[in-house]
């Protein structure tokens, strides 16, 4: 193994070239970070717009007025019937036919 010694103006110029790729390192790392925060606030200001729904949306489901029978779709074989307005039939109690 041969080792050369450094002259004096090479170890000068060896440490000049450092110094300028180590500043040139730097600007070009905090030119990127700039530039990646930059990016990041756009596409979370982006984000937050107002969103606008693509379909209206029902907020509560619609309930029927207590006194009507859901209505289906008429069919041509059966016949139409309307809902009765009167109270339904109970029927009569079972009698009592327990031991007496």
């Amino acid at each position: 193994m041969v080792v050369e010694k450094m002259t004096p103006q090479q170890a000068n110029s060896d440490e000049r070239d450092n110094q300028r790729v180590f500043r040139w390192g730097i600007g070009a790392a905090l030119i990127i970070f700039l530039l990646a925060l930059a990016y990041n606030f756009l596409i979370q200001t982006r984000e937050e717009g107002p969103v606008k729904p693509s379909t209206p949306t029902q907020s509560a489901p619609l309930v029927a007025p207590s006194g009507t029978a859901p209505q289906s779709a008429p069919s041509s074989t059966a016949p139409q019937t309307v809902p009765s307005t009167t109270a339904p039939q109970t029927p009569p109690a079972p009698a009592n036919t327990q031991g007496k």
